[in-house]
């Protein structure tokens, strides 16, 4: 029972006793449950009929027929009381009943002047190119139906069914259209039939895993291998049920009202076995079938956002097929296709925002001024400190928990609540949602994210989000349901009534660190301990592999920590600022680490001695200067107890005979000491024992094969190629980086040659600060800017070529483009299934679809409203 609304609504019509009504009702719902609930089977006929005693019934002393107790009073007898008490509840269930026709009854009327509009964002898409053409729209439409429409399912059986209907890995399978293919025979994606890309593959129930062939059901926390005859018999389900809900689809009206919606929900709930009807794959079957009776948008959170976008109050927020309901009234007042309409309202609303309510009661009006001042939003409990430092994503909560206990005295259950409300605003607030600062019942203002999250030690609340404020009340201004979320620091916005109001309001408007104790030094691993160990050996290495592969990060970082060991005995994360300078110094004249970098025009001058021009007393004369590595040595003479390292960058790049001269013997581990006279100073030289060489080699722009051979003689190498388990767990809309990065590898060595190996996409595109990229945005900025070029590069802009390795989905080869459209916009979702369309099989299986990222909280953490 909606008991807000309802109640408002007997007050706005003058209904006399109104907290009678509700008590009444809510007596109704212990026996009988929720009474939407019978709304949406019957209208609530079935229950008026329970609640049904005549005067007939009275005199011939029957009993009730609902389970509702009732005791006579005041001198009446039983059967007077049940004729009384029975008729006062029907009367109030009718009431009922007249509210909610009354909210459908305005439906019609809250659309204001959406179809105006609606169009004018449509032609705004036509002008700039950004609609599939109405022919090939309508033609896809028609080869879908021909494949894959009711009958073509019907007539399939065996493992034909299965590779037909839920084969992903088929590119002529029924699955594969519905999120993948994207070429010129067919294109399915956000911008011609609605995306249901993301998610994992239990989506469809039944699916083909790639590790090892078999047939899967069930979910990501309990996956059940079927065997083949198993399959085929769940796969005939799926298909039986697939068929009959389109059968119930084909028989609505061809002008169908919400209702006939409602009741087709109710029908399709009971028709689509293994919670069909919740899924968008088979929502997006159906619009592709009977595109005039079924929207474009494939998700309720789609749905509802744009419902509400529009002024709409859905009549089942969770409902697909009853706001499908809702969505075709609104496309039928418009004479264009169903999904330019649909298409119409991304472009007039954006993505789907949401709303928080941050409440103030933590801090003092003083603080309220410093986030108007600075825009910002923030909570508080400083001594958690920044938690973007906490190592964890997956146990933060419990981190958060601990912390809470510690330093505020919270109980057990008030710092797993407090805890869930912190990492709402942690996650959960992103750029673009809404934010009310609220304190007590009053709206101090409202505002939009503009920023991430960020730790600011020195302001009253430290956890902080920049926002961009669009209101700021100085009078006082509440929202319809001031006690939603009233308890909570941070807390999302359900109220629909509020959310309204929300957007109405809107539119209204135009210390000096200690240091560290000294460690144990542990053993060093990895690239580390390569390194270490061949310039034990050779006394210099070279590191080289593809573009990406953190060859430069792994020198500096190595020699760092070396140096680091060497001089003061401790870990380089341990070093005081004062001990960093003598490592780093200036970076090239002074330090036990230095850096140069090889080009083609780097020479004998730069890196050993030469002489050079300079100006004396206005006067222009040449002297003799020592280059990087010569002074490098005479440091490494005078301070023998230091071990001194010169990183070479890109080594290849210069012309290695012309640098080194004669010096190209001395370098040599079993030459170190020994002297010779340089050509310039005519002195004696010679390379000290601890010299370290470390040079970085792209192996894009050349191969170890053509580098100089005493070079290769002297120098040790080190492979580095991209480590694909630096992005384990790490996923967008359903794309695990590491397979994906492997997979995309391997096409650029089967395709582009020879020298493919040395070509490949290193992990360092896809790291910041050492760290994977989750962010959306970055990874979708990485693809178009670093790794698309890359491509094209490879490939000598050979389009065809370049689609074998990207997909078809990246790349129109007929028109010789890349499809930038699908970086356009914060969802990435159309992008990643062009990523996978190569290999749809390797979108991970662990992933649990949500449709609400509060869904876990709010379970977790009961609130009261």
């Amino acid at each position: 029972m909606q008991t807000e609304q309802f109640s408002e609504w007997l007050i706005e019509n003058n209904v006399k006793m109104h907290t009678n009504y509700i008590s009444r009702l809510g007596k109704v719902e212990e026996v009988e449950e929720d009474l939407d609930k019978h709304f949406e089977q019957d209208k609530c006929a079935s229950l008026l009929k329970k609640f049904t005693y005549t005067t007939s019934d009275k005199i011939n002393e029957k009993d009730v027929k609902h389970q509702i107790p009732i005791e006579p009073r005041d001198a009446v007898d039983l059967y007077q009381a049940y004729y009384q008490e029975t008729n006062d509840y029907r009367s109030r269930i009718t009431k009922y009943i007249e509210f909610k026709e009354a909210q459908l009854a305005n439906f019609a009327t809250q659309i204001d002047d959406l179809p105006g509009r609606l169009t004018t964002a449509y032609n705004e898409l036509l002008n700039n190119n950004q609609l599939l053409p109405l022919p090939q729209l309508n033609d896809g439409y028609e080869l879908f139906a021909q494949k894959f429409g009711p009958a073509q399912l019907h007539a399939l059986d065996g493992e034909e069914l299965l590779d037909t209907l839920l084969n992903i890995g088929n590119r002529d399978g029924m699955t594969y259209w519905l999120e993948f293919k994207n070429d010129n025979e067919f294109q399915t994606n956000a911008h011609s039939y609605g995306s249901i890309a993301g998610g994992s593959s239990f989506k469809f129930i039944l699916f083909n895993r790639n590790l090892d062939n078999k047939w899967v059901t069930g979910n990501p926390q309990n996956p059940t291998i079927l065997s083949l005859e198993g399959a085929i018999q769940l796969g005939r389900e799926i298909r039986d049920a697939l068929v009959a809900g389109a059968e119930l689809i084909k028989n609505l009206p061809e002008h169908a009202s919400v209702q006939d919606y409602i009741e087709l929900q109710v029908q399709l709930e009971v028709t689509l076995k293994h919670n069909m009807y919740n899924l968008g794959w088979v929502h997006k079957y159906y619009h592709m079938i009977y595109p005039d009776k079924i929207d474009s948008f494939h998700s309720t959170l789609w749905q509802k956002y744009v419902l509400i976008s529009s002024r709409i109050l859905p009549v089942q927020e969770d409902k697909l097929y009853t706001m499908t309901g809702q969505l075709m009234q609104i496309a039928r007042q418009i004479e264009l296709p169903t999904t330019y309409v649909m298409l119409g309202m991304i472009e007039l609303f954006g993505a789907p925002i949401n709303y928080f309510r941050i409440d103030m009661k933590d801090s003092v009006p003083s603080h309220w001024s410093s986030m108007k001042k600075h825009s910002y939003i923030g909570i508080g409990w400083p001594d958690l400190g920044d938690l973007s430092t906490y190592p964890d994503l997956k146990t933060i909560r419990n981190d958060i928990e601990t912390e809470l206990k510690a330093h505020y005295n919270y109980d057990p259950n008030e710092a797993s609540r407090k805890a869930g409300e912190i990492i709402r605003f942690l996650n959960h607030v992103q750029i673009g949602d809404i934010v009310v600062a609220v304190e007590e019942q009053q709206v101090l203002g409202i505002g939009q994210v503009a920023g991430d999250y960020e730790y600011h030690e020195d302001r009253p609340v430290p956890h902080t989000k920049q926002v961009d404020w669009i209101r700021v009340f100085d009078q006082p201004i509440t929202l319809p349901k001031v006690a939603e979320g009233a308890r909570s620091t941070c807390v999302k916005y359900r109220d629909l009534n509020n959310i309204f109001e929300i957007d109405r309001l809107i539119v209204e408007k135009v210390e000096e660190p200690k240091p560290t104790p000294i460690k144990t030094l542990p053993p060093l691993k990895g690239i580390p301990a390569q390194v270490n160990n061949v310039l034990k050996r050779k006394k210099q290495v070279i590191l080289y592999g593809p573009p990406g592969t953190g060859k430069t990060f792994h020198a500096e970082n190595t020699c760092l920590e070396l140096s680091a060991r060497n001089v003061f005995s401790k870990s380089y994360n341990d070093l005081s600022s004062e001990e960093l300078k003598t490592l780093k110094g200036d970076g090239r004249n002074t330090g036990t680490v230095r850096m140069c970098c090889f080009h083609p025009s780097y020479g004998y001058e730069d890196f050993i001695e030469g002489i050079k021009p300079s100006a004396v007393n206005g006067q222009t004369v040449f002297e003799l200067k020592e280059g990087i590595f010569k002074s490098l040595c005479k440091d490494a003479a005078q301070n023998p107890q230091k071990d001194f390292y010169l990183i070479i960058d890109e080594i290849n790049r210069g012309d290695i005979s012309r640098i080194f001269g004669e010096l190209i013997m001395l370098i040599e581990s079993g030459k170190r000491g020994k002297s010779l006279t340089l050509s310039h100073s005519n002195t004696l030289f010679s390379v000290p024992p601890n010299v370290y060489i470390v040079g970085t080699m792209n192996t894009a722009d050349r191969s170890i094969a053509l580098l100089d051979v005493a070079l290769r003689r002297r120098f040790g190498f080190i492979e580095l190629l991209t480590d694909y388990k630096l992005f384990e767990g790490v996923t967008f809309e359903g794309l695990p980086l590491g397979p994906w990065l492997e997979d995309l590898n391997n096409r650029i060595r089967e395709h582009i040659g020879n020298e493919a190996r040395n070509l490949q996409i290193g992990h360092s595109y896809f790291l910041d600060k050492e760290k994977a990229i989750e962010d959306h945005e970055r990874f979708k900025w990485v693809i178009k800017e670093d790794i698309i070029p890359l491509i094209e590069e490879y490939s000598y802009s050979d389009f065809a070529l370049v689609e074998k390795i990207l997909g078809e989905g990246i790349v129109d080869v007929k028109k010789q483009l890349i499809r930038t459209e699908l970086f356009n916009g914060p969802d990435i979702s159309d992008l990643v299934s062009a990523l996978l369309s190569q290999n749809p099989k390797l979108r991970v299986e662990t992933e649990v679809e949500v449709m609400d990222p509060d869904v876990e909280e709010e379970n977790h953490d009961e609130e009261e409203q």
